[in-house]
């Protein structure tokens, strides 16, 4: 079987094919977080240096955290769009046990990923015999606090430090735990290979099992700063107009086509478009352009940082809600066919494919779809 196995969940980028637990091949790319951008051509590199397709995978493997917010959002929401459209098992591994795998020996073993101000990630792992066993699960919490629980339940056992964490904390965790075992640098990076063996491991089982998969998601320990923002401070759709081109921070829009379209379209009485804001800052937008009793969706664009958070669903609805309410008769679009998240959003709003234009894209097509 093969397996493709994807990380975005730190700075680091890694795409790996494996046929059942044997490495085909892997590429990693330190890209400073830009994996919006990255992560589709190295898949896409990835699988064409093999002679291979994403419909040749019997199994998809993701990171699903923690980590960088915005890096697991988009690995998780590319692994369910392939897994959605093509109909191929998807499972989901988390950071810190991923990193556990890289200690090749039996014992405790205790992972951390750093998240700032002194406070981790972590949980603690019993490897015996090549079984892993939680015995501390993922938590988010003070180095001292972490400290604690391993002193209070684990005294005097030997335990192996791993995760970027454990280099940054180490001289803290030296002082308490004297027979503590540190890994080298080579050894503190997620290994994508590890990724899917854990994948694999954990669908053979569920396989053997006859159970079903656990759903594909996220593992937020706590939550972003922008999901305390939308929870703590009301959103606000409304038509936008010429004088909020001022307020939006294109460099937060990766995806945005073309402002200065965006700006004709505004001068234009045919073109309505919507914005998203929570107090004074933009997460978002969307419009039409309207012929007689129809439209044609020109764009829709998220905050790079409010992504995942259905922010582009209340958008979309919005926007449909009032276009009935100007008597639009039927809602056109046309989509990137390599754009899964975007597909996967129309079609839950109910819209249906009725034709392409092909090579629109370069070499991929242009889906049209309507309401």
């Amino acid at each position: 079987m093969n397996i493709l196995a994807i990380d975005t969940s730190s700075k680091l980028c890694s795409v790996a094919v494996l046929n059942d637990k044997n490495l085909i091949d892997k590429i990693e790319c330190d890209n400073g977080l830009t994996h919006s951008e990255t992560l589709m051509p190295l898949i896409q590199n990835l699988l064409d240096k093999n002679n291979l397709s994403l419909k040749d995978m019997g199994l998809l493997v993701c990171d699903i955290g923690p980590g960088s917010f915005t890096g697991i959002r988009i690995g998780v929401a590319t692994i369910k769009a392939f897994s959605d459209s093509l109909n191929i098992p998807a499972i989901g591994v988390n950071s810190l046990e991923c990193y556990a795998h890289n200690v090749h020996r039996c014992g405790l073993v205790c992972s951390m990923i750093d998240c700032k101000n002194e406070n981790c990630y972590f949980a603690l792992y019993n490897f015996d015999n090549d079984i892993c066993k939680t015995l501390e699960a993922p938590q988010n919490n003070s180095i001292y606090k972490c400290i604690d629980l391993l002193k209070n339940n684990y005294s005097g056992i030997p335990i192996t430090f791993v995760g970027d964490g454990s280099k940054i904390y180490m001289d803290i965790l030296k002082k308490d735990f004297e027979n503590a075992i540190f890994l080298s640098d080579e050894e503190n990076i997620l290994n994508i290979y590890n990724l899917g063996l854990i994948g694999f491991d954990v669908f053979d089982e569920y396989n053997s099992k006859s159970l079903d998969l656990p759903p594909l998601l996220p593992l937020y320990l706590k939550k972003p700063q922008a999901q305390y923002q939308l929870e703590s401070k009301k959103l606000e759709i409304k038509k936008m107009n010429i004088s909020d081109l001022d307020s939006i921070d294109m460099n937060e829009f990766d995806d945005f086509w073309n402002i200065s379209n965006l700006k004709n379209d505004l001068l234009s009485e045919n073109s309505i478009w919507f914005i998203a804001k929570i107090e004074d800052v933009v997460i978002g937008f969307v419009g039409f352009k309207k012929v007689f009793d129809e439209a044609e969706i020109m764009d829709i664009a998220v905050h790079k940082n409010y992504r995942m958070q259905g922010i582009a669903s209340q958008m979309l609805a919005y926007m449909i809600n009032e276009a009935k309410l100007m008597n639009i008769k039927r809602i056109n679009l046309e989509v990137n066919e390599k754009n899964l998240p975007a597909l996967n959003l129309y079609k839950k709003f109910g819209f249906i494919e009725i034709g392409r234009r092909k090579k629109y894209y370069g070499d991929l097509d242009a889906i049209l779809m309507r309401d």
